[in-house]
């Protein structure tokens, strides 16, 4: 595979270069007019889906990476922490798994054809956003019609198609309803086909992707009284996931979401939202890849969630509260054998209780945020059970976690507090600090067998929980500025997170001769050194930077720049799976009505590798997009390019590496390569 190596750096230089010529320019993401702070949240440039993976759009923002397992099962990652660290809302409501290795990760209950934006909290979520965010703040919403003008019905709609030639991938996306200025009835639906993936070698198997989604949505308002009512349903077909053991067999399910909102005389105003999630989940190892009759196995997943939560905002403060419930099931049958299971995960149960209260003012020149939140966990499992005939050694491993203390509690405290102050009229200064906790995974507590189950970490390892982990508490600081003029714009950020009792697998006890005869032979993969979850201590630290320039009236040029390092502060090792220092450089020419960009996308190597994790060094290399935008009349626009313009051979560090034997051009074990030139069409339609 051809490798080609280009740092950000030389990229960047010869943009501020041009800078110096620059005359005017547009901002679309950062406030200029007599303002010099970033919108809150920070929000990404509003471009039509060219993928049906939304994690594709969620790049665009500055820090932000997606650990990809397949087409459409990308796991949020800002700044080094991903996963269930970093709190993910679709439409203002957080989304569990029905996976317990992510395969359904939040993002993949929005198709990109039906998603209106995407922001981030950047840097410090603030407390209001939700419980857990020791990750940050990452949210997404789902188009909508808004509602009419007058008492006369009306019907507006959107709809959207794209194809791209890289795996015949082919998504389609309608949003229509019947509006006046008191009602708001909708209908969404979505679909999304695609193929293996090709890279510049060859094809990658386990590679391909079915979804479809259908919402129904109600909306009424009145003398400022809002209610709002919504049914989605999710129905994923086979789908490769290359980087875990097993893929996708389907995920089927729905989603309830209920928002009411009132005005209220003195100023106030409170908002109560509720949610009910029931998804049904199966995936295989044996569908969609090679595997031997023995060890074929097949999994059963589910998910049941509650969730209420509530905000009263009167002037300066804002206090509320956050309830949610989960119970989640996994039992591992073999397809050759109808007696056999062993359950993995039985009636888990996460419940998460929550407060909190935020200010927001102003002294001595500064506006200060601040915040504080109190989170009750608590977690159970039942006892779990095998089939008859199995080997004894997963018997006594069965036995010892049903006699554990499986009622767990963990008590969370989080504070924050931001600092901005203007310096001068074209630059603020931005302070953070903060102490934010995360309460251990129902995967890290509850796993007691040795398999892989690692939401999605994708390591390769096989792991086993612990019981009596404590929770992670991280203590967080972020240094910021916001500064522009007529020709330029930047917003660097510089953070550290100290993090003590951070959740990662460590060498488990090899002396523990049951863990290791299961986790050696009983068809889980036969690793002889298992990892066990444990409390360690790490750190991570970083800048990232979003700027824009107009170099003419008609040329622009925007990007984005990020680096973080992961490292234990109690070895010498480092974090698995954190993005190199990367960097995007777009050049922009500009017209009323069409625009074409060329893009650069740098990667610098990943040398710092997690040596725990059995992690690979990556090497840099730099991708060229070319991209070109038509609004053939007010209501459409047509949008094509091409992606990986030169065809390049690269490894994404982040994109894991092949779990999936059979017809492919890549090796079991081998990093999966990134996929290779591929051009794309899509045309959006408003009416």
């Amino acid at each position: 595979m051809k490798q080609f190596k280009l740092l950000p750096l030389p990229l960047l230089l010869a943009a501020a270069i041009t800078i110096a010529h620059a005359e005017e320019m547009s901002l679309p993401t950062i406030s200029v007019q007599r303002v010099s702070t970033e919108l809150i949240p920070y929000a990404m440039p509003a471009l039509p889906a060219i993928s049906a993976d939304t994690g594709d759009m969620v790049r665009q923002l500055p820090g932000v990476e997606i650990n990809r397992n397949g087409a459409i099962t990308s796991i949020a990652q800002y700044r080094g922490l991903f996963g269930s660290r970093v709190n993910v809302l679709i439409d203002g409501a957080g989304q569990q798994e029905a996976g317990p290795n992510s395969m359904d990760s939040p993002l993949s209950y929005l198709a990109a054809s039906r998603t209106k934006n995407i922001s981030i909290y950047r840097g410090i979520a603030p407390v209001r956003t939700g419980i857990e965010t020791i990750g940050g703040t990452i949210s997404a919403e789902s188009k909508r019609i808004e509602f009419g003008t007058s008492n006369e019905a009306e019907i507006h709609g959107n709809a959207n198609a794209g194809y791209a030639s890289n795996g015949n991938t082919r998504q389609y996306g309608l949003t229509t309803a019947i509006t006046n200025e008191h009602h708001r009835l909708q209908i969404s639906a979505s679909s999304d086909r695609g193929d293996d993936l090709n890279f510049d070698d060859g094809t990658i198997s386990s590679t391909k992707h079915d979804r479809d989604t259908v919402g129904l949505h109600y909306g009424y308002q009145s003398n400022g009284q809002t209610f709002d009512a919504d049914i989605e349903h999710l129905d994923i077909g086979a789908t490769g996931t290359p980087t875990l053991p097993m893929d996708i067999v389907f995920f089927r399910g729905e989603n309830y979401k209920f928002k009411f909102g009132s005005e209220l005389q003195n100023d106030a105003n409170y908002q109560l939202r509720f949610r009910y999630q029931d998804v049904e989940h199966e995936m295989d190892n044996f569908t969609q890849r090679d595997k031997v009759a023995m060890l074929q196995r097949f999994v059963r997943p589910d998910v049941e969630a509650y969730g209420i939560s509530g905000q009263y905002q009167q002037h300066n403060l804002t206090v509320g509260f956050d309830l949610d419930q989960a119970e989640h099931n996994t039992t591992i049958f073999n397809p050759n054998n109808d007696a056999f299971f062993i359950e993995a995960f039985n009636e888990v149960e996460r419940d998460r209780y929550s407060v909190f209260a935020e200010w927001q003012g102003q002294s001595n020149g500064w506006d200060i945020e601040t915040g504080i939140r109190y989170s009750l966990i608590k977690s159970n499992a039942d006892d779990v059970s095998i089939s008859t005939g199995l080997p004894a050694p997963l018997g006594v491993l069965r036995d010892r976690f049903n006699a554990s203390g499986l009622d767990q509690e963990d008590h969370l405290i989080d504070l924050v507090a931001v600092f901005k102050h203007q310096l001068t009229e074209q630059t603020t200064l931005e302070v953070g600090l903060a102490r934010k906790t995360r309460a251990p995974s129902y995967q890290e507590r509850y796993l007691w067998a040795p398999i892989e189950v690692t939401a999605g970490l994708a390591d390769g390892n096989q792991y086993i929980g612990d019981v009596d982990l404590d929770e992670e508490v991280a203590y967080q600081f972020e240094l910021g500025l916001d500064w522009h003029n007529q020709k330029f714009a930047a917003s660097p950020r510089i953070f550290y997170h100290h993090i003590n009792d951070y959740i990662q697998g460590v060498t488990a006890d090899l002396t523990d001769t049951p863990l290791v005869m299961v986790s050696s032979n009983l068809g889980f993969g036969g690793d002889t050194t298992p990892l066990q979850y444990a409390n360690v201590d790490a750190k991570l630290y970083g800048i990232d930077i979003n700027w824009l320039a107009a170099i003419t009236s008609e040329w622009q040029l925007d990007g984005t720049v990020a680096y973080v390092r992961g490292k234990r502060r109690d070895t010498n090792d480092n974090l698995y799976r954190i993005a190199p220092l990367n960097a995007r450089t777009m050049l922009s020419y500009i017209q009323p009505t069409w625009r074409i960009g060329f893009e650069a996308e740098t990667v610098a190597k990943q040398n710092k590798i997690a040596q725990q994790n059995d992690e690979e060094k990556t090497g840099g290399y730099a991708l060229f997009h070319l991209s070109g935008q038509y609004q053939a009349t007010s209501n459409i626009m047509l949008t094509a390019g091409v992606n990986n313009l030169f065809d390049r051979g690269y490894a994404n560090h982040l994109g894991g590496f092949n779990r999936a034997a059979g017809d492919t051009d890549v090796a079991v074990g081998d990093r999966l390569p990134g996929i290779g030139r591929s051009g794309y069409i899509n045309i959006n339609v408003d009416f």
